[in-house]
């Protein structure tokens, strides 16, 4: 199997035995997924297990600071529930706010890298116009930081009144496929935080009738480049979670 990355030149001679997903994110080293051949209905598995040689050393490398940004998030997701749970059975009024923070390009390069290592070498190409089980170069680009999303793609969070919430130390993973031809965005799940990675430009669309993790999402309301969730306990404000964006240029 060869680099995913190497449309962007350089490769090392070694691959690097890839996780699948950053083992660095988790305590109990498990990940959920589902929406593939090989799994269709939701499958736990070890993040040992979920190693591949699809990155050589070098691109490996140079991805390190992304799976740092996308830890820290992770963490910051982590934390906040930590507190969530321990407040619901507090009395009284809440007099001191935690403030959380996570770098959202950072995260978004972490789910877009994330999608194509699970994806790799699959059934389907990753992106428009890429051949069957690779990303496009420009999805590659992306991951690298070398090239922005375009318009109107990339993270948002998903929001519904009611929402269940997967409180557990794992990642849920769905693809999410463009005319059944495709993988055109990504469905992740993380303590508390449902997060839709859209891949084509100009947003998701109409996502009436998609199901992914027991949430039709065309019911749901997505919040894109979302800078800021808060939590209250009663009245009071009890948590912050700020994501931190660029400022759009005025060029």
């Amino acid at each position: 199997m060869d680099c995913w990355a190497a449309c962007l030149g350089g490769c090392s001679d070694k691959m690097s035995g890839e996780h699948l997903v950053s083992k660095s994110l988790f305590m109990d080293e498990k990940v959920m997924v589902q929406g593939f051949s090989w799994c269709p209905e939701p499958k736990l598995i070890g993040i040992k297990s979920l190693t591949a040689n699809i990155l050589c050393t070098k691109h490996n490398s140079d991805l390190s600071h992304v799976d740092d940004g996308g830890a820290a998030a992770f963490d910051a997701f982590r934390q906040m529930m930590r507190i969530s749970n321990i407040r619901k059975g507090m009395k009284g009024r809440i007099t001191n706010v935690v403030r959380h923070e996570c770098d959202g390009p950072l995260l978004e390069r972490w789910l877009l890298k994330t999608l194509i290592n699970i994806s790799y070498d699959g059934e389907k190409p990753i992106g428009e116009g890429a051949s069957v089980g690779n990303p496009t170069d420009q999805l590659v680009r992306i991951a690298y930081g070398l090239e922005p999303f375009p318009l109107g793609a990339g993270l948002s969070m998903i929001v519904r009144v009611g929402m269940r919430l997967n409180s557990n130390d794992t990642v849920k993973f769905a693809p999410i496929f463009r005319h059944g031809q495709y993988i055109a965005g990504g469905h992740f799940m993380f303590r508390g935080q449902s997060m839709l990675l859209s891949l084509w430009p100009g947003g998701p669309g109409n996502l009436n009738g998609l199901v992914v993790g027991g949430e039709d999402l065309g019911k749901c309301r997505m919040n894109f480049h979302n800078e800021k969730i808060l939590e209250k306990h009663g009245k009071d404000l009890s948590q912050t979670l700020t994501i931190h964006w660029p400022k759009p240029s005025t060029d």
